[in-house]
């Protein structure tokens, strides 16, 4: 069998530090409140990593209590569409294709699915600036951040530096804050 975009992963940012199991039960709410199922590679990373932070910048969350007011929280369903096209020119969620947040970075980018495919396995996937700027790509969610570590088909605003040489993952830790707050310390 040959290596997946997943297994790449994991040889460049190690053992995961505590998390490494699936928790399908966790996915329900979410997936629930979404009204769609996420993509496979996206939940088995999570599952493996945990809600934290590639090498300290890309930020990601997944549920840890698998409560629908969780899932709300992570994936709200308010109405974000704006009139100018220019300035967003894909629909979000829950508009029919809309862009589906799953992470943030250092630099206030944005990173989404494009819900337009009946598979999840085959949602695209977007980055929006802090300024504005798009990037699209093909591709699953862990062939893009493998894709990221080669320096290849990649958004051409990120820090040039990120990901470092001997990037990690970094757990986050939930905070009293609620999910998507999560305690950085002790790093």
């Amino acid at each position: 069998m040959s290596p997946t975009a997943l297994d790449g992963l994991r040889e460049r940012l190690g053992e995961p530090q505590w998390w490494g199991q699936a928790r399908p039960e966790l996915w329900s709410a979410s997936q629930a409140c979404l009204g769609l199922v996420l993509p496979t590679d996206y939940k088995a990373f999570l599952d493996l990593f945990g809600p934290g932070a590639v090498d300290g910048y890309l930020w990601l969350d997944r549920p840890v209590d698998g409560t629908r007011e969780e899932a709300e929280e992570l994936w709200p369903l308010e109405e974000k569409r704006r009139d100018d096209l220019e300035v967003h020119p894909w629909p979000f969620h829950p508009e029919e294709g809309g862009l589906i947040n799953w992470g943030h970075d250092e630099q206030a980018n944005w990173y989404y699915f494009l819900t337009l495919e009946p598979d999840p396995d085959d949602w695209r996937i977007i980055v929006r600036s802090e300024i504005g700027e798009w990037f699209e790509t093909a591709g699953t969610f862990t062939e893009f951040l493998l894709r990221c570590f080669e320096r290849v088909d990649r958004p051409p605003f990120l820090d040039y530096t990120w990901p470092g040489k001997n990037a990690r993952y970094h757990v986050s830790e939930p905070s009293a804050d609620g999910p998507g707050a999560c305690r950085t310390d002790g790093w």
